[in-house]
């Protein structure tokens, strides 16, 4: 019996650890209004390389100067890219950019509608491993789980109530 409850504990804690880090990564962040954003090209090298996870708070168009960086949605929302902005137009409806490693202006200006925010900080490599659908993916099974402890734990206090084994026990 103790190599069942050795082994369950060994389990638990990876599931535990597993849980805990995906929170970190993904979900605190977006509580408290950051978005998570994948550097996909080397156009922003040695600003940010190649696979970089940025970690980007929300910024208004007002407060965007020429010189920062800015990450925003292109293909109607379907990915994000960061680049340096090089010029705002006065009534503030286009951002034109560049990458810090690319010489050539962005075909299309920014709307203010396209734009997340600034990076903040970023850790290298780390967005290799973690994309938009992985993102969405531990979201999903945040739910899923969190779903399974709600029913689980309906199903054990209905089992407990309906055999009467339900006793407040405290141990030391």
């Amino acid at each position: 019996m103790k190599f069942w409850s050795k082994q369950n504990m060994i389990l638990s804690m990876i599931v535990m650890i597993t849980m805990l880090v995906s929170l970190l990564i993904v979900v605190i962040p977006q509580v408290f209004g950051f978005t998570m954003a994948v550097v996909a090209n080397d156009y922003m090298e040695p600003t940010y390389a190649e696979g970089t996870l940025l970690v980007v708070k929300k910024a208004s168009e007002d407060l965007l100067i020429v010189g920062d960086e800015v990450t925003y949605y292109t293909d109607q929302g379907k990915q994000m890219q960061t680049r340096r902005i090089v010029a705002i137009e006065e009534d503030q409806s286009l951002i034109y950019t560049i990458g810090d490693n690319n010489q050539i202006l962005e075909q299309n200006g920014i709307h203010p509608s396209q734009l997340i925010g600034r990076p903040i900080f970023g850790v290298p490599y780390i967005g290799y491993m973690i994309n938009h659908k992985m993102i969405l993916f531990i979201k999903c099974l945040y739910v899923l789980f969190a779903f399974y402890v709600l029913i689980a734990t309906i199903f054990v206090t209905l089992h407990h109530i309906k055999t009467g084994s339900l006793k407040m026990t405290i141990s030391y």
